[in-house]
């Protein structure tokens, strides 16, 4: 039974092209982009990004301030560039565990090496933190079903 979930290249992933190795090892593992396209951030994708990540927001507290690390890493420092992707699997494996299995651990320090962010980012927290950022991750992946589905409705303008 085809699965599907939400993925999003982030802005790191169009540096030295590297989105066209994730999608490269996305197709090895038989993940599909069904739909996807190159968005150029700018204030509106901002706010859809805002929305996106509203519970992070939320959980990271004030004293983290979420919103101001999320527009200096998309909005500020570039490329200024994301990718939101549809993704469907036909594996037997369920598509969230293994997607973000493919993925690697979101501190890419810590990632498996043969993992997306183990093989392609070599950022971490502490690094991330004393330049006021986000990570550094190349690619986002939703944490469960319920996550992937309200993510594919948030951005589906752009995965039509």
């Amino acid at each position: 039974m085809k699965q599907y979930t939400y993925m999003m290249l982030k802005p790191d992933a169009f540096v030295d092209h590297k989105n066209q190795r994730v999608l490269e090892i996305l197709a090895q593992h038989q993940l599909h982009v069904e739909k996807s396209q190159v968005v150029q951030v700018d204030i509106d994708v901002m706010k859809i990004l805002l929305e996106h990540y509203h519970y992070v927001i939320d959980e990271k507290g004030k004293d983290f301030n979420f919103p101001a690390r999320l527009f200096n890493t998309f909005y500020f420092d570039g490329p200024h560039y994301i990718m939101p992707m549809k993704v469907s699997y036909d594996g037997d494996e369920d598509i969230i565990t293994y997607s973000r299995k493919i993925v690697g651990k979101t501190n890419p320090i810590q990632a498996d090496p043969q993992s997306i962010r183990g093989e392609l980012s070599c950022d971490s927290y502490e690094l991330a933190d004393q330049e006021y950022r986000l990570v550094d991750n190349i690619i986002h992946a939703s944490s469960s079903h319920e996550d992937a589905q309200k993510e594919l409705i948030i951005w589906e303008k752009f995965i039509q």
